[in-house]
């Protein structure tokens, strides 16, 4: 028989190929065995994403380094680490807009409109309108902030010469991918209860701070001195970002889109 994988020459008692490592399949796909090859390849002990998942917060730098220096079986790579994510921000988005529509408006609902101005009800609509789009395309915005995160961090780190801009954008995908995960699973698990998601998501910035902090201070082996700088300087950056940012959408949904007028207030 042969590898179904690779075509190598196989013994009929092999449970795994010794060429490519594959599993020998034999039986044909259940319900039972789809079930049990997924609890396998994402629950074992040996598992490479809870390795990956567990050491990014004990040790980011043995993951990340140990990844740009070569390590590339013991840890999931960045690209599928970040797909992680990705398909857990698109499983929050579904439910969501499918099943918890409002949990996302607290601090919407909580507000009493009616001592409200006109111009009051405009901003907040205008907020919960940002807020909406923030949240449908957040995986594209993932996509997009990832080369600025690692512009960023290279140019807060110029001084150290030995991480090229490829390398940062793998420690900043490894970083983002962390965070995104770990909010989502939280956005998930609180769906049900609006105020928790919103108490959640105001303390999600300070969470990202402190671990990116933690993360870079790791691998380039900062004192307590040294971390605070760089993050302060990474602030200013990312604060003049994230502004151009934010006037480029104002722009963009007050030409090419009717937000705006749906927006305005009526006499």
């Amino acid at each position: 028989m042969n590898c179904k994988n690779c075509e190598n020459t196989l013994r009929t008692d092999y449970s795994f190929c010794p060429d490519c490592g594959a599993k020998v399949i034999r039986n044909r796909i259940t319900v039972k065995n789809l079930w049990y090859d997924a609890v396998e390849r994402f629950f074992n002990i040996d598992n490479t994403f809870l390795i990956t998942f567990k050491n990014l917060f004990t040790n980011p730098d043995l993951v990340i380094v140990g990844y740009i220096k070569g390590v590339r079986k013991k840890y999931l790579n960045p690209i599928s680490y970040f797909t992680i994510a990705v398909m857990l921000g698109g499983l929050f988005v579904f439910l969501n807009k499918q099943y918890f529509p409002e949990a996302m408006d607290y601090q919407f609902s909580s507000m009493n409109t009616q001592e409200m101005t006109d111009s009051d009800k405009f901003g907040v609509d205008l907020a919960k309108k940002f807020q909406d789009y923030t949240f449908e395309y957040q995986n594209l915005f993932y996509v997009l902030m990832l080369p600025f995160l690692a512009l960023i961090s290279r140019l807060v780190f110029i001084n150290k010469k030995e991480y090229n801009l490829s390398e940062h954008f793998v420690m900043n995908i490894y970083g983002y991918s962390q965070m995104s995960i770990c909010v989502n699973l939280m956005y998930i698990i609180f769906l049900w209860n609006a105020e928790l998601i919103y108490y959640g998501a105001s303390i999600n910035g300070i969470f990202q701070i402190l671990y990116f902090s933690y993360m870079f201070k790791k691998i380039f082996k900062l004192n307590l001195k040294q971390t605070v700088l760089k993050l302060l300087f990474f602030l200013v950056i990312l604060g003049a970002v994230f502004a151009i940012i934010i006037v480029l959408l104002g722009m963009y949904l007050a030409f090419f889109t009717d937000t705006f007028a749906n927006l305005a207030p009526t006499k």
